[in-house]
């Protein structure tokens, strides 16, 4: 097969000025691309205010256990959300899941309802 340009092609992952990746001859492994946005300092910055915000939301659970509409459910799932920002490749389709879990666990307490916003607000710039 040739390239684009009609030269022949030896194979190989070649990436475009756009960030788009081809293809070319054998593919073996796990091709999927993953884009955290910004430099490594900006990626542990927000890390750590997620996780920081993931704290805060823990003890403001404790705090709140009776108001809550299913504290067993708000816990279970901030312990899932921990694990995916420990995690080395935290998904943001499962975070997203367990925050809108979250919500409907959280109910109406006005004061975690805050805390799940600016948890919800860190995991997106984790991810740009």
């Amino acid at each position: 097969m040739g390239n684009w340009r009609g030269r022949p092609d030896p194979g190989g992952v070649h990436v475009t000025g756009s960030g788009n990746q081809i293809n070319t001859g054998r593919v073996g492994r796990d091709q999927r691309q993953v884009h955290v946005g910004g430099t490594s300092h900006d990626i542990d910055h927000h890390l750590a205010t997620a996780q920081a915000k993931l704290a805060e939301l823990t003890a403001a659970l404790d705090e709140h256990t009776a108001e809550l509409s299913s504290p067993d459910l708000a816990r279970r799932t901030a312990a899932r959300i921990g694990e995916e920002l420990d995690s080395t490749n935290p998904d943001q389709r499962r975070m997203t899941e367990n925050l809108e879990d979250l919500g409907l666990a959280v109910g109406a307490v006005a004061s975690v309802v805050t805390i799940v916003q600016a948890l919800s607000t860190a995991v997106a710039a984790l991810h740009g």
